[in-house]
């Protein structure tokens, strides 16, 4: 007995479904690979017929009235009855393709596509087995996972920085009680809030007590700045939060591995109890 699998479509263009529809009949319902096709027009259509039957897989344009695709897949990923349903954006640009995977997209295709290209995106996504070792996304508090940040954003920036000549910097936050403490959290809701200043940038959470941002198009005289702001807020707090800061410049002359070069900072920092800055003290 064969398995159908279901797979909602949502985009606003009738004519951009009705491809993919007769894209899906064409590859699929033969043999064992049976699968149903649901329609939606926007995100709010798009999460009634999810929660009225659960799709194995939704394609999910960005640019939609009413609710777009990125409101859409936070309501679906914050929703436990979604956890196992793949997600596909459709996505114009760049900066869309990075928002919907922060979102919690677990793939995108660039708009116009290829027909050809998306139906092995839908083959996968129907009929291969998930990882159960697939890196989460985001955290409660909103952070990029370390291995999420690793797979997703740092090469795709690291080369974009080296391509069009735009400064990167990678800064690195420990913070560590004077007492046997550690910090609860109300301080690490403070810390997150200190740390997201800018959309563009990323806040990862690295490792216990250890937050990381990638500064995009931030040379080092402003990743310095916003340390010393960082420094400022912490030595501003009446619970003894001790804080060390290390970090990692993208530069023509700096052959060195950022992710690298900004641990070493960071060790630098604990053992000095200074601001360093690819290794050496700030003056």
């Amino acid at each position: 007995m064969y398995t159908e699998k279901k797979l909602l479509l949502v985009d606003d263009e009738t004519a951009v479904r009705q491809a993919l529809i007769r894209g899906v009949h064409r590859k699929f319902n033969k043999k064992n690979n049976l699968v149903s096709i649901t329609e939606a027009s926007n995100g709010k259509e798009a999460i009634e017929l999810a929660n009225d039957n659960p799709p194995d897989l939704i394609i999910m344009d960005i640019r939609m009235p009413i609710m777009d695709g990125l409101k859409a897949c936070r309501i679906l990923r914050n929703d436990a009855k979604f956890a196992a349903t793949k997600i596909i954006i459709l996505t114009c640009e760049i900066i869309e393709e990075r928002e919907g995977l922060l979102a919690g997209a677990d793939d995108y295709v660039i708009k116009p596509f290829d027909i050809n290209t998306l139906l092995i995106r839908i083959e996968r996504g129907l009929f291969l087995p998930t990882s159960i070792n697939k890196a989460v996304p985001v955290d409660v508090n909103g952070l990029l996972s370390k291995e999420y940040f690793f797979d997703t954003f740092l090469n795709f920036e690291i080369a974009r920085a080296k391509r069009f000549q735009h400064p990167l910097s990678l800064l690195l936050l420990k913070v560590s009680p004077s007492k046997t403490e550690e910090p609860d959290q109300k301080t690490h809701d403070y810390l997150v809030k200190l740390l997201k200043r800018r959309a563009s940038d990323k806040v990862i959470n690295w490792a216990e007590n250890i937050f990381a941002i990638l500064l995009t198009e931030t040379p080092a005289e402003d990743a310095v700045l916003v340390a010393k702001h960082i420094a400022c807020h912490m030595e501003a707090r009446a619970d003894c939060l001790r804080y060390f800061i290390g970090i990692a410049n993208l530069e023509d002359t700096l052959t060195d591995n950022l992710v690298i070069n900004a641990e070493s900072s960071l060790s630098e920092s604990v053992r000095t109890g200074n601001i360093i800055l690819n290794r050496q003290a700030l003056n």
